[in-house]
């Protein structure tokens, strides 16, 4: 499909609305923006360039005439699929795309997927770090922020497009012949696990799971597709797709992929040739087998792109977790403080528990994702958890589940989030002993009180300034 000219409306003027719109006026495409929100709600200055570039402006609702009337409509990932609008139009047969299955059809160079339940934005920032480190041109984008239509006009043939992709990105890449374009092809793809999450939106954790499997259906024989050897979730969709298989995690004797010696002070990657590599991981330092795998598969999507093992282990020595994963605050009082206000379901707050050595008092709470808690409530088999502050809308519920095994404490409250987030800092703190951490691992969308994770964090952050002077790293 050529673009000029064409009729296309997009649903949801978040960041990724927002950057499509502009590339597709550029393009010379008739654009439409939809959002659920009134103007004066819209980001600063939308408006005005909406109107200075004869774009139409759709408010409060997805109307099905408007998608009716396109040739393409491009969807940011917050929009249900199941809308009427979308239903409506694909019974049309109009193409309906996301906005990164619609830029990554335009891209010219390389692309490297990268999905997962947990771990995708450490993964991703490893390969860009180690490919910047060996001066591989590329972007990093995706899900991790910069949508990839703001950049395809800078990119050439060589440059790899580095992708963080959640489901809700994979949902809107094309399952049907009606799509107009070129499919979006990922020279390389990794899976890094699969645990119930985003239940608010998929009927279960299987097709939660087709969702993030779809990412292999864009691959040739020739690609490579990655997947975590340890994760039995994932064994369902291990025939998925035509690409050749590398592996990470604990590997069999003559699995070729990448993964920890049994001190976790190396990982040893193996290729399909049986030429043999050795990384050092004694200068590395986030927390937790959860990052070792991370790295693991980094590793393999680095060096299949080109960087060199020099550059790979240089990367090893310094790099450093993104905010709010498992992220060491402070000391205050032998207390030691952790943001993982990353950890929006279960699985993760489970990982965050094992890289813990210490005694633990757990913040948890927020906005459900439709996930039962009771593993939570297991947990306490393996780990030390002294007690948890339970918080959010999810607070009743628990309490529910904890309350039989551990102390708990509600804090009620969901309109001032900076201020239900202090009064659970001061309870944690109340609760542990010196030698202890207290850890902010909510298991739950931050919705409820914060406009996202990180407003979160910096909220249990600003809460430990209380508790005595400290220096954040």
């Amino acid at each position: 499909m050529e673009l000029k000219g064409k009729r296309v409306t997009i649903l949801g003027m978040g960041v990724s609305g927002r950057a499509v719109a502009g590339w597709l006026v550029s393009q010379g495409a008739q654009v439409m923006c939809s959002d659920l929100n009134p103007l004066n709600k819209w980001p600063k200055g939308l408006a005005g360039w909406c109107d200075k570039n004869s774009v139409g402006v759709e408010t409060k609702k997805h109307k099905v005439e408007t998608c009716l009337s396109s040739d393409l409509i491009v969807v940011s990932p917050g929009v249900s699929p199941d809308i009427p609008a979308l239903e409506a139009a694909r019974r049309s047969n109009i193409p309906v795309v996301g906005e990164l299955a619609l830029a990554a059809s335009f891209w010219k160079g390389p692309l490297i997927g990268i999905t997962g339940t947990n771990g995708k934005t450490t993964t991703t920032m490893l390969v860009d770090e180690m490919l910047k480190k060996a001066n591989v041109p590329h972007v990093r984008a995706g899900n991790i922020g910069t949508p990839l239509s703001a950049l395809i006009e800078e990119h050439t043939e060589e440059t790899i497009a580095v992708l963080e992709i959640s489901s809700f990105q994979l949902d809107y890449f094309p399952r049907t012949r009606y799509f107009p374009f070129t499919p979006p092809r990922f020279k390389t793809a990794a899976w890094l696990n699969l645990a119930p999450d985003h239940l608010d939106r998929y009927q279960d954790i299987k097709s939660y799971g087709e969702s993030k499997a779809a990412i292999y259906d864009f691959q040739r024989p020739e690609d490579w597709a990655i997947r975590n050897m340890d994760d039995k979730k994932l064994e369902t969709w291990k025939d998925r797709g035509r690409a050749r298989r590398l592996y990470f995690g604990m590997l069999r004797p003559g699995v070729p992929g990448a993964g920890p010696d049994t001190s976790l002070k190396k990982i040893n990657i193996m290729w399909p040739d049986n030429k043999w590599e050795e990384y050092d991981l004694e200068s590395w330092s986030p927390r937790g087998r959860h990052n070792i795998e991370n790295l693991a598969c980094a590793i393999l999507l680095s060096r299949l792109a080109g960087a060199g093992a020099g550059a790979v282990q240089s990367v090893i020595q310094s790099f450093k977790a993104a905010h709010h994963r498992l992220q060491w605050v402070v000391q205050n009082a032998g207390i030691d403080y952790y943001d993982d206000s990353k950890a929006t379901n279960v699985a993760s707050v489970l990982r965050a528990l094992e890289s813990i050595d210490q005694p633990i008092v757990l913040i948890v709470g927020g906005r459900s994702k439709g996930e039962n808690y009771a593993s939570l409530a297991e947990a306490t088999k393996k780990a030390h958890i002294r007690g948890a502050i339970v918080i959010g809308e999810e607070a009743k519920a628990f309490e529910k589940v904890l309350s039989k095994v551990m102390p708990v404490i509600q804090v009620l409250g969901t309109k001032n989030g900076k201020k239900t987030m202090r009064k659970a800092v001061e309870k944690a703190t109340s609760l542990a002993e010196p030698g202890d951490a207290i850890l902010l691992s909510p298991a739950c969308s931050s919705f409820d009180m914060f406009k996202n994770y990180e407003e979160r964090g910096m909220a249990f952050q600003e809460a430990t300034r209380e508790f005595g002077d400290w220096v954040i790293e």
